[in-house]
């Protein structure tokens, strides 16, 4: 078990530290005693990674931030930050993977202008009628694509065009669930981690993440920010570059 991984993902961390927020305001009354205002108690942690390559560094950035969007399908077809279908194309369904799906006629295609730019990496889950099961499959701007966690060919549907994102129906596949948008490509390293999170369980809704890890007695819903980043040198894959080291805030909702 990593000691901090969010979403599935593992953070490389070199060190951190726990604060305790308390909800309410403490004070004495005019006789001296001490009065508890205090009504809630949440938690955040300050975290600061080992140095990481500039890839992975721009990508882990995106991930603490929570950047991108969520199609959970649960009774509407909003994202998780409330963007709307560019045309009402398509029904919402129970029943599908992790709960509400999408329905789409064959041909049919519905989009949403998510803004995920030149780099990016999308996730869902397609239901397969002639595997007769539902297929978790990873989408990445340059071209590389995975299928329950195998390169192959197939986008699974799912397209993206000027940053907005689409799925469309297809014969065999016309129903889509848990449809995530990311505006970063994930390194190759990530890929498995992502195919058993998604697997398991449906993505968070962004910007909130799930974190977990040793530093963690049960999983924590979070909102993450990154603070700074330190420039440093070091070897990666044999070579000398000059990547970051983040730090960065998680904190309990």
């Amino acid at each position: 078990m990593p000691f901090l991984a969010l979403n599935g993902i593992p953070v490389p961390v070199a060190e951190g530290r726990r604060r305790q927020v308390n909800i309410g305001t403490d004070s004495r009354a005019f006789s001296g005693a001490y009065r508890l205002g205090r009504r809630a108690v949440r938690q955040e942690w300050e975290f600061k990674t080992v140095p990481l390559s500039p890839e992975e560094a721009l990508a882990l950035r995106g991930l603490i931030a929570g950047d991108g969007h969520a199609l959970a399908f649960d009774g509407d077809a909003f994202t998780s930050r409330g963007l709307n279908r560019m045309t009402a194309v398509g029904t919402t369904f129970q029943g599908a993977r992790f709960g509400g799906g999408l329905n789409l006629a064959v041909g049919a295609s519905a989009a949403w202008a998510m803004q995920l730019g030149e780099r990016w990496t999308a996730l869902h889950h397609v239901y397969s009628s002639a595997a007769g099961a539902w297929l978790q499959v990873i989408n990445r701007s340059d071209g590389r694509r995975w299928t329950q966690g195998v390169p192959l060919a197939s986008a699974g549907g799912l397209s993206v065009v000027s940053g907005s994102l689409a799925v469309t129906g297809a014969t065999n596949v016309v129903s889509f669930d848990d449809v995530v948008g990311l505006p970063f490509e994930v390194p190759d390293t990530w890929v498995p981690h992502l195919v058993a999170w998604h697997t398991a369980r449906a993505w968070s809704a962004l910007p909130f993440l799930v974190a977990s890890g040793g530093f963690l007695p049960t999983d924590a819903t979070v909102l993450g920010e990154v603070r700074d980043g330190e420039f440093v040198e070091f070897s990666h894959n044999g070579s000398r570059v000059v990547g970051e080291r983040l730090e960065f805030t998680l904190r309990e909702v």
